[in-house]
């Protein structure tokens, strides 16, 4: 799953999770995306600068075993964090790392044992794998294209195309919520 689907996905499930737990509301949904988008952050650059010779972007972060620490740490040190750490967890979910046997199970078949695909050593070679992928699953632009269709009307609805609440969006990663846009839970409304 690219970018686009793994923040639609994260913020659609956070949002559906909102309107039945108001205690959700004050998640912030910049931090759900960097979260989201996190195993990538972290293993594209690890493809480029440590395991160049590997034909993968996707290697630790990817593992259960990182999603298995990180709950374990949310849960020990700070339970506030668990949201979050559940969406790393949904990326591996999205990217369906189950049938990447090798790297989800790292490091049991090796420290350097990692699911191989086509080497993603550089900007340039990622950008023709990802090209690859869009020509050879056309499920992917299908997903992606409701990923781009669910983030604009996560959008329209939270009213974000208004200046006032895309600032406080931004500022403060939350829904602002005004006399048009009133919070579920305070009006008996459903969600924008």
């Amino acid at each position: 799953m690219m970018p686009p689907g793994h923040v639609a996905v994260t913020w659609g499930i956070t949002g559906l999770l909102q309107k039945n737990n108001p205690q959700l509301a004050q998640l912030d949904y910049r931090l759900l995306a960097a979260c989201a988008l996190l195993p990538d952050i972290i293993d594209k650059p690890l493809a480029m600068l440590v395991f160049t010779r590997a034909e993968t972007s996707q290697f630790i972060a990817h593992s259960l075993i990182f999603n298995l620490v990180l709950i374990v740490l949310a849960l020990l040190f700070w339970k506030r964090s668990v949201p979050y750490v559940l969406a790393v967890t949904l990326h591996l979910l999205a990217d369906r790392m189950w049938h990447h046997g090798q790297t989800f199970w790292w490091p049991v078949y090796g420290w350097n044992v990692f699911w191989a695909f086509k080497p993603m050593n550089t900007p340039e070679t990622m950008v023709s794998v990802y090209l690859d992928l869009f020509i050879r699953y056309p499920q992917v632009w299908v997903i992606e294209t409701l990923a781009m269709f669910a983030l604009g009307w996560f959008v329209f609805s939270r009213r974000l195309y208004q200046w006032p609440n895309l600032k406080h969006f931004l500022v403060t990663g939350q829904i602002k919520w005004g006399k048009q846009n009133t919070r579920p839970e305070a009006s008996g409304s459903k969600w924008p």
